[in-house]
């Protein structure tokens, strides 16, 4: 039972997206910020439980990034209808997702199979995306010196860097995928 503890934990941070959404529509940022840093903090256990103990599975591997996306999605969502968010930021960070999305459904279908594999890059547009939206509800939740500092982080060069990784991110597995793409269509077997 034990060794479900990473999927376990992962179902948790599923569970927090309607809360942390909740909190965030109702203009109660430090509850939100509060779930946005238990959820961050809960996606790195429950790495570090499955890769260290190889408690990894089939759901995990598809559920842990989902949730990650799913909740950094609706949080990019809210924050750029109430206007905290430019919205050019939330189209690159929502667009880039859905080309994954798609292309991954695709290839599934042309393949039959799909290794989730995240690139460092990919990884390292998630945590800033992460960065950026706990810096923002930080400023939102007028922690005063906290505040002010975490409002210059984010305006505007937390947008940029978001948006610049979110395309390089994006494009990184365009390439990547496509060539995959090309090397099983031309060998079935994908040597």
């Amino acid at each position: 039972m034990i060794h479900h503890l990473p999927n376990i934990i992962t179902v948790v941070r599923f569970a927090l997206i309607f809360p942390t959404a909740w909190f965030i529509w109702n203009g109660n940022y430090a509850e939100a910020l509060i779930l946005m840093l238990i959820a961050g903090l809960s996606d790195g256990l429950d790495g570090a439980l499955a890769r260290g103990y190889r408690w990894t599975s089939k759901f995990g591997e598809m559920a842990d990034p989902l949730a990650d996306k799913l909740l950094v999605g609706v949080v990019f969502v809210l924050l750029t209808i109430q206007g905290h968010i430019p919205f050019w930021v939330a189209v690159i960070v929502i667009g880039r997702d859905l080309v994954i999305v798609c292309g991954a459904m695709t290839f599934r279908q042309l393949f039959g199979t799909l290794e989730i594999d995240p690139t460092l890059i990919s990884k390292i547009n998630t945590g800033l995306q992460v960065i950026v939206l706990v810096l923002t509800l930080i400023d939102l939740s007028d922690m005063e010196y906290l505040a002010d500092l975490a409002g210059l982080l984010v305006e505007p060069a937390g947008m940029w860097l978001v948006a610049g990784f979110s395309l390089v991110s994006g494009f990184d597995y365009v390439i990547t995928w496509s060539r995959r793409a090309i090397r099983d269509w031309r060998s079935p077997d994908g040597s």
